[in-house]
Order: C-alpha cells, then sequence, then structure tokens
C-alpha cells in the first residue's frame, strides 16, 4: 500500500493483524524486509504491524534533495497521522532509533505507548565530554569517515538466510545508493537527541550490542541513569549492529517483555 507525504512522496507501507499498533522503523539503507522475523512474533501475539520504506529506501519514493533526519520524522508523523494509528508502541533501528527520539521531542503531544531504539546513540559526534558516539567520528572528521565507513562489516556473523532472502529481491529492484544519500547521513550524524531521552516521558528501551562495530552500549547506561523513570538498558550479546536480526530470538524476549508490560 502506498501514503501520500504532505510534500507528495509515495511511502510504500504494509498493514498487517488488528490489536495495539507497533510501528517498525528500519535504518539508513534499509528495507522493512529486515524485520521479518519480528512481525510473525507480533501477530502471533495479537498486534496490529506497521512497516514502511522510508523516502529514498526500497518501494518508497525517491527525491534528489534529502538532506534532513526532520524530513523523515514528519514522515512518520503524516504516515500515522493518515492511517489513524492510536498510542503505537514505536521500534526503531540505527537512524531509525534516531528518528523515534526525534518524534518523541518534536510531538510530545502524540499519544505514544512506548518505544525501542536498537543500537543508537543519541549524539553520533564524539567529544570529550561524550566519548559515546559513532565509531571514532568528530565534528572535523564525520564527513570524510563517513564516506569510508560504508564498508565497515555491520554484523558479527551475518543475519539468518531467511532475512537474506527477504532483503535480496528488495534489494534488486530497489538498491540503495549510499553516495546519493550523505547528505541525509551527514545531517544523522549532526544530531544530538539525548534531551529528547532524558526528557521522554513514555517508556523507553535502549537496546544495544555487545559486538556493534559503532556504538559503545554504555552510552545507554548514561541515558538510563539520567531518566530512571521511563529508560531502561538491556545489552544482547553475540550480535552487531542488526540485533533483531542477527539474535531474533533474544531481541524478540526483549521486545515482548516490553510490550506485556505495555500493552494497553
Amino acid at each position: 500500500m502506498d501514503f501520500r507525504t504532505s510534500d507528495g512522496v509515495r511511502i510504500n507501507y504494509q498493514v498487517r493483524g488488528s490489536g495495539q499498533p507497533v510501528v517498525l522503523v528500519h535504518g539508513f539503507g534499509g528495507y522493512q524486509q529486515v524485520w521479518c522475523l519480528q512481525v510473525p512474533e507480533l501477530l502471533d501475539r495479537g498486534y496490529q504491524v506497521i512497516t514502511y520504506d522510508q523516502r529514498n529506501h526500497g518501494a518508497s519514493g525517491h527525491t534528489a534533495d534529502l538532506a534532513s533526519v526532520d524530513r523523515l520524522i514528519a514522515d512518520l508523523h503524516e504516515l500515522l497521522v493518515g492511517l489513524q494509528v492510536a498510542r503505537p508502541v514505536l521500534i526503531g533501528h540505527s537512524m531509525g532509533a534516531a528518528e523515534i527520539y526525534g518524534f518523541l521531542q518534536r510531538y510530545p503531544d502524540f499519544s505514544v505507548r512506548g518505544a525501542i531504539a536498537i543500537d543508537q546513540s543519541p549524539k553520533m559526534l564524539n567529544t570529550a565530554q561524550w566519548p559515546y558516539g559513532y565509531m571514532d567520528i568528530t565534528r572535523a572528521s564525520y564527513r570524510l569517515k563517513l564516506k569510508e565507513h560504508g564498508n565497515v562489516r555491520e554484523t558479527l556473523n551475518g543475519v539468518p538466510k531467511q532475512v537474506l532472502n527477504q532483503l535480496a529481491p528488495e534489494k534488486e529492484m530497489f538498491p540503495f545508493v549510499r553516495a546519493e544519500n550523505l547528505p541525509l547521513l551527514y545531517d544523522h550524524a549532526k544530531k544530538d537527541w539525548r534531551p529528547a531521552v532524558e526528557k521522554a516521558t513514555v517508556p523507553l528501551l535502549l537496546v544495544t550490542a555487545n559486538q556493534s562495530p559503532y556504538f559503545d552500549g554504555r552510552f545507554a547506561d548514561v541515558l538510563a541513569a539520567a531518566n530512571p523513570a521511563y529508560v531502561t538498558h538491556a545489552a544482547v550479546d553475540q550480535s552487531g549492529h542488526v540485533v533483531m536480526a542477527e539474535q531474533a530470538g533474544a531481541f524478540n524476549e526483549l521486545m515482548d517483555e516490553f510490550l506485556d508490560q505495555h500493552r494497553r
């Protein structure tokens, strides 16, 4: 199915099941099929599941001028309003998690039951006071290093064949051109969503990967300590960046427990 944003871009989405809505948001260069090991789990447990390809990704429309995560956050908001999604749980991976941080900050009046953010520090640029950014990038180096980091191995031991089989035809039909979307990645890198997490007033689970090539999971401990009433942290072992695919069993247990605690 397709949805049109306020600026006319077509967003491809899928709605499955009924019940408490759960919205799954993929990351930079991703596809909605990456959630294929979560969708049946959620449906079996009685949730409505909404997935979508973000603009410039997958089967959704592409624009040449996408240079801001803010536009993607607005797309998420417009999709939820357009589909009349009430009190969803938002689950995001990587840049998709950063968008959820931004969503909570930008749309405080939109009722969200809870959120799960997967392997994403809210501040990508490292400083002396914040050594928990993306790899070793700083304000001085991020453009050059993000260009080079496209070849970093994201996973520890790859992802299951089931996920690869779901992604393969999408990648063939809708190849993601990283170089064309570097302005978006640069904007993502410059954001600082720490205030959004520190001031969150909805349950927020930060899921980190012990073998992430990108992030030191201790960032989540810092944020949980800053907002203990709402923010919790769970680390998944034997996983690289794509936790929900690499360690689907462990992730689904965390997801199920969180959803059970915050089911309407």
